[in-house]
């Protein structure tokens, strides 16, 4: 029965490839900075390894509403390349290679999603941080708006309570 959780397609359809979840074409992974981005990363390279997926690790500069969209984002763009270079690194560690893209938009959901498309991902990781929020954990907005609005399949990652998360919650 577990198959049928990783198989797109029944187990009786003959196809003679691989399909579903476990073998995704192409995987995308935002990535904001966050300790948890490289474990969602490192997550996609396991996956990608045996399917020999291509994976884009996609980081969005949200500019301001105040400011025009291709506003000059200097130190936010430095930081975002220092990211991605570090993000390169750790999948090297694993045998991967990645592609990499900045954009830069009001707001990363829609950004993310709609990069995932163009792409044509099959399958998006997203490592999420805990975000309490009136002593309860949420996805935030971008992490809700992924959930909603994907087109493809979806993992995210939360990263490990601390102690003190732990017993409050």
């Amino acid at each position: 029965m577990a198959s049928k959780f990783f198989r797109s397609r029944s187990s009786d359809t003959p196809t003679g490839e691989h399909t579903g979840i476990l073998w995704p074409k192409r995987i995308a992974v935002p990535a904001r900075g966050a300790p948890v981005d490289k474990d969602a990363l490192k997550a996609a390279c396991r996956l990608a390894r045996p399917a020999k997926a291509e994976i884009l690790v996609i980081t969005v500069l949200e500019v301001a509403r105040h400011l025009p969209l291709s506003a000059s984002l200097g130190d936010e763009l430095g930081h975002s390349e220092e990211m991605l270079a570090e993000m390169e690194a750790v999948a090297a560690e694993l045998g991967a290679r990645i592609q990499t893209t900045i954009l830069q938009a009001r707001e990363a959901g829609p950004a993310i999603v709609d990069e995932t498309l163009r792409w044509e991902a099959d399958l998006l990781v997203v490592g999420l941080g805990i975000k309490p929020r009136f002593g309860e954990f949420t996805l935030g907005e971008t992490g809700a708006h992924l959930l909603s609005h994907a087109h493809c399949r979806l993992i995210l990652l939360r990263q490990a309570m601390t102690a003190e998360q732990a017993e409050a919650s």
